[in-house]
């Protein structure tokens, strides 16, 4: 089996080639889906990412969340792979961090409380349907994931391109609840 790094680096590729104009349309088709789950309608405090890159588009979601009055999380990341959950009111807070990542700022951090957070949305390099993740290689959301109460939902979000065979996993890996694509909905 190839080793993650390599992986990555081909998934990442693939994911690169897609084009900003299918890159979008793939991202507002994963955005409906998402806004589908009941796992979603029904939290109140939802976790999301803010996309760089070319990864799938997360704006409209952090927007609709933000107009249905729920609470709004998103990654702080601090220096040795500590993710820092952080309370949103406006994306315009948002500053270009760590990484080239939109995220809070620091001086103006609210942490949320992890217990109350429902709901996580997740990125990634690769995915299998087994529900296995292959991040891009710092560890964050494995360590965050351990805070979390198991029930909370880990939801992943990816283009159809970025699902690999089979997700080399070790004993600290997490599984995903679900997958969605532009194409389907996987639950795990």
């Amino acid at each position: 089996m190839k080793d993650k790094k390599e992986i990555r680096k081909q998934v990442l590729a693939k994911r690169a080639s897609l084009g900003e104009t299918a890159r979008t349309e793939k991202s507002l088709l994963i955005q409906k889906k998402v806004m589908a789950l009941a796992e979603y309608r029904i939290a109140r405090t939802l976790m999301l990412f803010m996309n760089f890159r070319d990864e799938v588009e997360t704006k409209g979601l952090a927007e609709d969340i933000l107009a249905g009055g729920k609470q709004l999380v998103l990654p702080f990341c601090e220096p040795g792979g500590i993710i820092i959950p952080a309370v949103i009111k406006d994306l315009g807070e948002l500053v270009t961090g760590m990484w080239g990542i939109r995220e809070p700022a620091g001086e103006r951090l609210v942490k949320a409380e992890i217990s109350e957070i429902d709901f996580v949305l997740v990125p990634g390099a690769a995915f299998d349907l087994a529900g296995n993740r292959l991040g891009y290689g710092m560890g964050y959301y494995d360590r965050f994931f351990r805070l979390l109460s198991p029930s909370v939902p880990r939801v992943a979000v990816a283009f159809n391109c970025q699902i690999i065979a089979g997700v080399p996993v070790v004993e600290h890996d997490k599984k995903m609840s679900l997958l969605i694509t532009e194409e389907k909905a996987y639950r795990f």
